[in-house]
């Protein structure tokens, strides 16, 4: 009898991990579905954005930071009719700025003097030496560029700069831009 009793409870427990693996299915089935429908939701959200644009933006951001040694802080102000541009340039001899600008990409450049070349040393390593040493050396130098594309299209010929104290504004007018109204027949 004994083994009797003891068939009959294997058979039970065999029938409850059925029934458990049964529930398991059901519970990851409906998980599944729920997750279908959700990636099917961001699949359309995501149709909305430009991931191009998105991808490259990212990539002029990146490009930004990469190509150059010294980056060149800039604040640019939306004035209606004018952009206003103010650039960071300390110790940049005047000579050696360049603002260029093609269709809406303003490109500024010059170079970052060391301290080594400030003091006329003639290498920039040779105040590394034993006798003297940088205790702090946090300052960029060399060559430096910053392009900007603009939202809108400039004025190129009415275009005004001034270099104060190491900071160079610009003054951008704006291309007017025309409202057409086109007649359907």
């Amino acid at each position: 009898m004994d083994k009797d009793v003891r068939l009959e409870k294997e058979e039970e427990k065999k029938e409850e991990e059925k029934e458990k693996e049964f529930i398991n299915k059901e519970i990851i089935d409906k998980h599944l579905k729920i997750g279908k429908d959700i990636a099917g939701k961001v699949a359309n959200d995501l149709k909305s954005f430009d991931l191009g644009a998105i991808r490259n933006d990212i990539d002029s951001k990146i490009k930004d930071y990469t190509d150059n040694f010294s980056k060149i802080n800039v604040d640019l102000l939306d004035l209606g009719d004018i952009f206003y541009l103010k650039a960071d340039l300390p110790g940049v001899d005047k000579e050696s700025i360049n603002v260029e600008i093609v269709d809406r990409d303003l490109t500024i450049q010059g170079c970052f003097t060391s301290m080594c070349e400030d003091i006329g040393c003639e290498r920039v390593d040779s105040l590394e030496d034993e006798e003297h040493q940088f205790l702090i050396k946090g300052r960029n130098f060399g060559d430096a560029k910053r392009t900007i594309t603009l939202p809108q299209k400039i004025k190129v010929d009415e275009i005004k700069g001034e270099l104060d104290n190491g900071v160079l504004f610009l003054r951008l007018p704006k291309v007017e831009s025309k409202k057409v109204k086109i007649d359907f027949s």
